[in-house]
């Protein structure tokens, strides 16, 4: 309850805040099929229809509830994504307490690992890059998605925890139920099935790195998640088919292509360790020179090394690595993202990896260089220091997000070059100087 608190308190004036003039209008205030409301014409179109270059129909039922219960009021629909992203914080806290529940994480550290938990799931809660994803109605997708998915890893670990438990018991029926329901809501966590895998290997410890037995165990736990891996080839051909007509002709080489995904990768490093200047559009660059992409590579490659080095003894940063690594997939710049190089919304689910991996490597050094009696006095003041600072600046993130104005205004601050915002800016500001040429967002 302290999580959601924390949560309400810093996004509590989105309840005031505007629809803006970037996909909000394609997704709700123009759509006359959502602004209808729940409609048999709107279920149909929902699950039938290809809409903004999507196929997600559990957000289209979501805003069209939206639409029903509070009509064109923005103030409505952006509660909702706010108790979304609450829920989200406590679904993520209980499920790394579950996930602690047995094996040697249990005990005798019990309380310790309890407060890495409330950390991790703090900083998922009240990081600014969890902003976009709240504070902008068209990104209900990322928060229902995120919802479904960890309710399908929660019962995920209940299957697992049951030793002996038969495939179709009530929890294993349940997480591949709720997978589906994250897909129909937002195709990010086709990578989902890879998720549980790895939290097989830690801290389910179901599996291990070495023994005759590996790859005996390896085959069972990858037949078991047969149905997981068959939603996921479904969904990412339905997805590449929904999304052609929207996705440039790029002839990019393969070398390009990887110095791409590497300065994506280490851009969203960047941002997850020092978020500022966080703007709702990075454009991708026209070139990228090589003192950009050679350190890039560097760093990622230094990263998996150091975390596959200690993976006995210390399991948790590398099963933290490889959840950002793997989320991130399909969005790293494998597959062409348009105009857009990095996103902030992008890591709504990646970034619990990297809080995981961080929050467990610094607790594990602390452990073995500080003495016990400042051990936690240490911890807890700058742990607390870290979440105040990130609700402070999540705070201040949400602010830019008020209307259509203060967000164009805020992207051309980070990017006085950002030519989609300087153009979008224009139209905005001419469609509310002229309201008979076509209407601005609703006040």
């Amino acid at each position: 309850m302290l999580l959601a608190g924390a949560t309400l308190v810093v996004y509590w004036p989105a309840r005031h805040y505007k629809f803006v003039a970037y996909d909000d209008n394609n997704y709700v205030y123009e759509n006359t099929t959502v602004l209808a409301g729940l409609t048999w014409h709107g279920i149909e179109w929902a699950f039938v229809d290809r809409q903004a270059d999507n196929w997600h129909p559990l957000t289209w039922l979501s805003h069209m509830t939206d639409c029903q219960l509070f009509g064109l009021n923005a103030g409505g629909p952006h509660v909702v994504n706010v108790a979304f992203h609450c829920g989200n914080a406590i679904l993520l806290f209980l499920l790394l307490q579950a996930l602690m529940r047995d094996g040697p994480e249990a005990s005798p550290r019990q309380t310790d690992v309890f407060w890495r938990n409330v950390f991790v799931a703090g900083l998922f809660a009240l990081h600014p890059l969890r902003v976009e994803s709240v504070a902008w109605i068209s990104e209900r997708k990322d928060v229902l998605s995120a919802f479904f998915g960890l309710l399908s890893l929660l019962c995920y670990v209940k299957y697992a925890h049951g030793s002996g438990q038969p495939r179709l018991s009530l929890s294993y029926r349940g997480a591949v139920i709720f997978f589906v329901c994250s897909l129909l809501s937002k195709p990010m966590l086709v990578t989902l099935p890879l998720i549980m895998l790895l939290l097989d290997f830690w801290p389910l410890h179901r599996f291990t790195v070495s023994g005759a037995a590996t790859v005996s165990t390896l085959q069972r736990l990858l037949v078991e998640k047969w149905p997981f891996f068959l939603l996921t080839a479904i969904f990412c051909g339905i997805t590449l088919v929904a999304q052609r007509p929207g996705l440039p002709g790029q002839n990019i080489g393969l070398a390009t292509r990887i110095e791409s995904i590497a300065v994506n990768y280490t851009g969203y490093l960047e941002k997850l360790l020092w978020p500022r200047n966080l703007s709702f559009l990075y454009l991708q660059p026209d070139t990228i020179p090589a003192q950009q992409w050679a350190p890039a590579m560097v760093i990622l490659l230094l990263i998996s090394a150091l975390v596959y080095c200690v993976r006995l003894q210390h399991p948790a940063p590398l099963v933290g690595w490889l959840w950002f690594v793997v989320v991130l997939l399909p969005v790293c710049g494998i597959v062409s993202l348009s105009r857009l190089s990095i996103a902030d919304r992008y890591t709504y689910i990646p970034g619990i990896g990297f809080y995981l991996m961080v929050t467990w490597a610094i607790a594990d050094m602390a452990g073995r260089f500080l003495p016990s009696t400042l051990k936690h006095l240490i911890l807890g003041t700058v742990a607390a220091a870290i979440l105040a600072l990130c609700a402070l600046l999540s705070r201040q993130q949400l602010s830019y997000w008020q209307n259509t104005e203060t967000l164009y205004d805020h992207a051309l601050q980070v990017d006085p070059n950002n030519s989609v915002a300087k153009q979008n800016r224009h139209i905005y500001l001419f469609e509310k100087a002229n309201p008979g040429v076509r209407k601005p967002p609703p006040e």
